[in-house]
């Protein structure tokens, strides 16, 4: 059998591994359009900080390809895919595939009228790979001013970094606070309050007009409200759209991502995608959608390579995760936290020692979770979200501080103990390490 995975992140590695612990002589090729092996893309900003060293950025040891039998084309982009043949088109080659795994991952979101500023003298930048990184830390010796675009979690997470190397930032944002696609109003004030803390200031409901400078050299940027912010670093950070464009013109079926079932199977039989290009099932509206967070890669790429290799495993689904610390303050966002009309709010809100707690319910049922430097109790909430438990006959004990498992009923406790906390149903025996 011969495997082509396409990708090199967390989906494709983990798919790679899956595959290679159930079948020991099929081929494998990981195609991979970095020249780096597999790193954790959530610590570029840590590593922008000087907080942790490159060799600590990597997931898997430098012979982990060889030790596994798998050939790395890294620093290869795949361009082109012919259904029919089962090729995929890198470069002028032509590789040959019985099962395919898409794990291509998504590229920075350029707003429109920003396109090609990246030729502006090495001064702008996004910052979703370790050569972002590298890149900035370069240019970091010899610059004071950064403005950053966006305050999501890459555009904090990049202002956290260049503000603990002493440089003056800015961050701009179109909505009215931080962290608009994950938290709340109120969290999202309390972390805003902490980075202003460490020097970071925000310009919220406002939008990059244009780009200053002379001779080539930017010098400052423009908002729409007229004002005028020194800048030696533009950072655009709005987000990432799935890298499916090739993808779709070659008759897999795309809407916003790659469109997959509870296997990782695309609408082709031979073809399966999971991470950040993906669009799987979503465990709380049923209906699919992208979901870009390192344990949902990792799910999905273990179920496409399990059923690549012939063994059926069904991915249950997954819920947006976003788990993030500025500072001091950690928050922990699970499902769905902003509210609809006719949906239940519970939150408790410890001022003193800012903490922050808050429940979105639906017919008794939790569909968000959101907490502020308090995450004693995340697995259970998880647990109640995932699996839809009615809360009414202890709703409201759910944010008392003493909350836990004894104080649900024995009933729901004995399911939670004898629950795998997993959203792959993998048959006993496969459950094989590499």
């Amino acid at each position: 059998m011969r495997y082509v995975i396409v990708g090199n992140s967390f989906a494709g590695i983990f798919a790679a591994e899956t595959i290679r612990s159930v079948d020991r002589e099929g081929s494998i090729t990981i195609i991979g359009e970095e020249v780096n092996r597999t790193y954790t893309r959530a610590l570029i900003h840590e590593y922008l900080a000087g907080v942790i060293e490159p060799s600590k950025m990597y997931l898997r040891a430098e012979n982990h390809y060889d030790r596994l039998d798998i050939h790395l084309l890294a620093g290869k982009k795949a361009t082109g895919l012919n259904i029919a043949k089962q090729t995929v088109t890198v470069g002028d080659e032509t590789i040959e595939y019985d099962r395919l795994f898409l794990g291509v991952g998504g590229a920075p979101f350029i707003p429109p009228g920003l396109e090609g500023l990246d030729k502006l003298h090495g001064q702008v930048f996004t910052f979703t790979k370790f050569s972002d990184a590298q890149a900035l830390v370069e240019k970091c010796r010899e610059a004071q001013n950064v403005v950053v675009l966006g305050a999501g979690l890459i555009g904090l997470q990049a202002a956290e970094a260049f503000a603990m190397m002493g440089k003056k930032v800015t961050v701009v944002e179109l909505a009215d606070y931080v962290l608009p696609m994950v938290s709340d109003p109120l969290a999202s004030r309390m972390i805003q309050s902490e980075m202003e803390h460490e020097g970071i200031t925000f310009c919220l409901s406002e939008s990059i007009d244009e780009l200053g400078g002379k001779r080539g050299k930017l010098s400052e940027v423009r908002l729409r409200s007229g004002e005028s912010i020194p800048a030696d670093i533009f950072v655009i950070a709005v987000g990432v759209r799935p890298n499916v464009d090739w993808i779709r013109e070659a008759g897999v079926a795309v809407d916003r991502g790659v469109l997959i079932d509870h296997h990782a199977r695309t609408n082709v039989e031979t073809i399966y995608a999971g991470g950040d290009c993906a669009q799987g099932p979503e465990l709380i509206s049923g209906s699919r959608m992208v979901l870009a967070t390192i344990p949902i890669a990792t799910e999905q790429g273990m179920a496409a390579g399990y059923n690549m290799a012939s063994v059926a495993v069904e991915y249950r689904g997954g819920i947006p995760l976003n788990a993030l610390q500025f500072g001091p303050l950690q928050i922990i966002s699970y499902g769905y936290v902003k509210e609809k009309p006719g949906q239940e709010v519970l939150s408790v809100l410890d001022e003193k020692n800012r903490i922050y707690k808050k429940l979105v319910l639906e017919d008794n049922r939790l569909t968000g979770a959101l907490f502020l430097r308090w995450i004693d109790r995340v697995g259970l909430f998880r647990y109640l979200i995932e699996e839809k438990i009615n809360v009414a006959p202890f709703k409201h004990r759910l944010l008392s501080p003493d909350f836990g498992p004894a104080s649900l009923p024995m009933s729901i406790r004995q399911k939670l103990f004898g629950t795998r906390q997993s959203r792959l149903q993998i048959p006993q025996p496969m459950l094989v390490h590499v």
